[in-house]
């Protein structure tokens, strides 16, 4: 049998990651976008491609980083302060965010293309 709307919609799929940071001192959580935040973040991406996207990592780790109730942590003028964080410690919190959120390498290669 087929799912209604209301069980699709009542259906808890944003879960959260915990990650340890050890150059923070601690951990965060990652969340799962919505799939508006993430067209929004592709449609970003796609406008801008041919000059390139500020920011791009941050951009996306300002929708999904969170505290353990799934709040954002960073507003979205908040990412040039998350932007002048090390680039060892985002690229691996970046790499989990992209496999939590069923992205990879390829569909940031794909967004180039389009």
């Amino acid at each position: 049998m087929g799912l209604t709307k209301e069980q699709i919609l009542a259906a808890e799929d944003m879960g959260l990651l915990e990650m340890a940071v050890p150059e923070w001192g601690g951990s965060v959580h990652i969340r799962v976008m919505t799939v508006g935040e993430r067209d929004s973040y592709e449609n970003e991406w796609m406008a801008n491609k041919h000059k390139g996207v500020e920011n791009f990592r941050s951009k996306f780790l300002q929708r999904v980083l969170c505290d353990e109730s799934g709040k954002l942590l960073f507003a979205a003028d908040e990412i040039d302060k998350l932007a002048r964080k090390s680039a060892r410690a985002i690229a691996r919190i970046w790499s989990a965010a992209m496999k939590h959120n069923a992205l990879n390498d390829d569909d940031v290669e794909e967004l180039a293309k389009n």
